[in-house]
């Protein structure tokens, strides 16, 4: 059986009322993940090679919607999101979803 795919969008500082992120917060949104289940974010920042990990919870409906904190993206960073679905040829075994990339911008 094939996994069912996520998709993962990223926003920063636009105003898309009520799901506007705090001024300098990067708010990110998934779908097709399990009810209610452990999301965790990889943020990988460029160039020193720092990988953060960042644990959300899907609501009912299988979304994700969390405010990264104001510290997660310093310059550039890759962010994906598993929710621990295996996968043999994933990352560590594991389904992630489709990678963004967000580029901090000074205010």
């Amino acid at each position: 059986m094939r996994p069912t795919r996520t998709h993962l969008l990223c926003q920063s500082d636009r105003p898309a009322p009520p799901l506007a992120p705090p001024r300098g917060q990067t708010l990110i949104t998934g779908n097709g993940f399990p009810p209610h289940c452990p999301v965790t974010v990889r943020i990988t920042r460029t160039g020193d090679g720092v990988v953060d990990y960042l644990t959300y919870i899907s609501d009912a409906d299988g979304q994700l919607i969390a405010a990264l904190p104001v510290t997660a993206i310093i310059e550039t960073g890759h962010v994906t999101v598993t929710d621990h679905r295996p996968h043999p040829a994933g990352d560590g075994g594991l389904l992630w979803s489709n990678t963004v990339i967000i580029t901090h911008t000074s205010m």
